[in-house]
């Protein structure tokens, strides 16, 4: 017997979530209910009668079943026609998923794409399957016990499952306080997994194992450039043709920054629609962050709809409660803010979906910092009698702050000196590398003080590539990407009522820019030498030639500047209730606020908005739910 069991459609996303108990033994309603009311009022709910499982699921959740195997998914798949086919199912009919089981086995997972999260539940075997797609658009996170297996698409969900404990981890906030985020597979709490992007999680009798279905590799080969260039452009003009497709056109529009990658994506939707699109920018008083020039410069080029607004330091005041809200882990990631407002203009002009421009950077190779990457790469070029016998034997005996031009050259070289990846992260967690006077010393004998940088030396020796800048852009694909800038852009999109697609993201483009060489990536200082030949006749000249901004949002002139915001982080993280969280040193950030006070620059600032966001989420997420238990 097949079945298909659609939920609530009113939602732009979907919550799924179970439990499978150890014994085996029957599951009540009331378990399920438990989770899921943690996030959501509109559920579904579904018991397995006998079998030991239960599922749940609302907004556009979906659950599937055959004799073989049950499914609960949030999945965006743009394949479908493709995956039907295989299957032998007919457009519309039930039951696809389960049927891709029975015919390849777990492995059926490497053919779904674009975003989803799904947990298949084995009938013969009496074992569970979680996957994410091969990016971490959509998360799952589970925990494995010995009352049983809790999983869901919200952490909330499974922190309530029977037998947790929402008493954070040590080395998670640690790892926060360094990266803005938490990577995967740890979560704020030390008995949750996240499943990473591209992951399996096999489940039975109350043991689990992870392994990955899918890992980019970077597999250089000798292209003509004229011939990868043609190639980039048709897989990407490919992607946004699968990205708008089945969409109304009126229903579809794009986040634009007046970057290279929102533009691009803006040009090549205007090309297939033969309309013009709906493109949303945010600006900001503040003429530093403001990028509203170039979205109307795309905006002309493409003859865009461009619709915009000036978001004010009251607005973001006002936005913060839904974005701590909806981040149930927590997140310092300040452009949030410019993507709430983008997403909720769209919802107010009708748009439903948005493509996003992400992933651009990370395998065209836009990011400014492979730029300065290959500056400092430089020097390890040289003979090693030059650097080693003249030029360190002669700066390294200056005085540390040197002034001058010999000053420069000492610190370029012992920065040039650090093995990646390192060097790449020299200039940030600034937390680890002042941790003594930062950290509570309690809190700091608790973590690992080196784990930060054994997150980065992990992805980076996994990278199956052979040149430097390639496991550089394969750690951005992993942090920047997975980690933080998908989960910013879908949980925000979902605040403001609109679905993301990331065209990007598109598997034959990324697995293509996999077997192009470093040189069309990075070439000498030019970054996305390749990308920009293949889109110069698309383009305008001076988006070509932008420096990346992106939708950078200036939280840190509003700590200085802004009574409200300035009062809330002061009043927030200066007061004994933060103290008692026993994460810093007495003092130690009332210093960094006046060391904020003193720079112009947003350094500090930053630091202070990923605190306060850190304590935000303790006073929704956890303060709260301990007081209503």
């Amino acid at each position: 017997m097949s079945g298909f069991i659609p939920f609530l459609e009113s939602s732009a996303s979907a919550v799924i979530g179970g439990w499978a108990p150890v014994p085996a033994r029957a599951v009540t309603p009331e378990i399920l209910q438990s989770m899921a009311g943690q996030v959501t009022t509109e559920v579904r709910t579904v018991c397995g009668g006998e079998e030991p499982l239960g599922l749940f699921g609302a907004g556009r959740a979906t659950f599937e079943r055959s004799d073989a195997a049950w499914v609960v998914a949030d999945m965006d798949l743009l394949n479908l026609d493709e995956l039907q086919a295989l299957a032998g199912i007919e457009p519309g009919r039930p039951g696809l998923l389960p049927r891709l089981y029975e015919l390849e086995g777990p492995g059926f997972v490497r053919r779904l794409r674009g975003p989803f999260a799904l947990a298949l539940w084995d009938r013969r075997q009496h074992s569970l399957l979680l996957a994410v797609d091969h990016f971490g658009m959509r998360r799952l996170y589970y925990a494995t016990g010995t009352r049983g297996t809790a999983f869901a698409s919200r952490l909330a969900a499974v922190a309530a499952a029977p037998g947790q404990s929402r008493v954070p981890d040590p080395g998670a906030i640690y790892d926060y306080l360094n990266f803005g985020f938490i990577p995967a597979p740890e979560t704020p709490f030390p008995a949750i997994r996240r499943l990473p992007p591209g992951h399996i999680c096999h489940v039975r009798q109350g043991s689990s194992r992870v392994e990955p279905f899918w890992d980019v590799r970077y597999r250089e080969q000798h292209h003509r450039e004229e011939h990868a260039a043609s190639t980039l452009y048709r897989l990407s003009h490919h992607a946004v043709s699968e990205a708008v497709m089945g969409l109304s056109p009126k229903a579809t529009g794009a986040f634009l920054s007046g970057g290279t990658d929102s533009s691009t994506v803006v040009g090549l939707m205007t090309r297939l629609t033969g309309e013009p699109v709906n493109a949303f920018s945010i600006g900001f008083h503040e003429d530093r962050y403001d990028e509203l020039d170039f979205a109307r410069l795309t905006a002309r080029h493409f003859g865009a709809t461009l619709h915009t607004r000036i978001v004010k330091p009251e607005d973001a005041l006002d936005a913060l409660p839904g974005l701590v809200d909806v981040y149930d882990e927590p997140l310092g990631n300040n452009s949030a803010i410019g993507t709430l407002f983008c997403a909720g203009m769209a919802r107010e002009h009708g748009v439903t979906h948005l493509l996003a421009g992400d992933g651009g950077d990370e395998i065209f190779g836009g990011n400014e910092r492979y730029r300065v990457d290959q500056v400092f790469a430089r020097y390890g070029r040289l003979p090693a009698l030059l650097r080693r016998g003249l030029l360190e034997s002669i700066l390294f005996r200056l005085p540390d702050d040197a002034p001058g031009i010999l000053g420069r050259a000492q610190r370029y070289i012992r920065r040039a000196s650090i093995p990646n990846p390192r060097r790449f992260y020299s200039y940030e967690f600034h937390v680890a590398q002042n941790a003594a006077e930062l950290l509570d010393a309690d809190f700091l004998r608790r973590v690992n003080a080196d784990g930060p940088w054994q997150v980065l030396e992990g992805h980076f020796s996994r990278a199956a590539a052979s040149s430097e800048l390639n496991r550089l852009m394969y750690l951005d694909l992993k942090l920047t990407i997975g980690d933080n800038d998908l989960f910013k852009v879908t949980r925000t999109a979902e605040l403001g009522g609109v679905s993301v697609r990331f065209p990007f993201l598109d598997l034959p483009l990324v697995e293509f820019m996999g077997t192009v060489p470093m040189s069309f990536k990075v070439r000498g200082l030019e970054k996305r030498y390749l990308f920009k030949r293949a889109f110069r006749n698309l383009l305008p000249t001076e988006t070509l030639a932008k420096r990346k901004h992106g939708f950078g949002v200036p939280t840190a002139e509003w700590l200085r500047s802004h009574r409200g915001i300035r009062d809330l982080a002061r009043d927030t993280l200066l007061c004994a209730r933060t103290e008692q969280r026993g994460y810093f040193r007495r003092g130690a950030l009332e210093r960094l606020f006046a060391q904020h006070d003193r720079e112009t620059a947003p350094f500090y600032g930053d630091i202070i908005w990923s605190v306060l966001m850190l304590e935000l989420w303790h006073r929704r997420h956890l303060d709260v739910r301990e007081r209503a238990a």
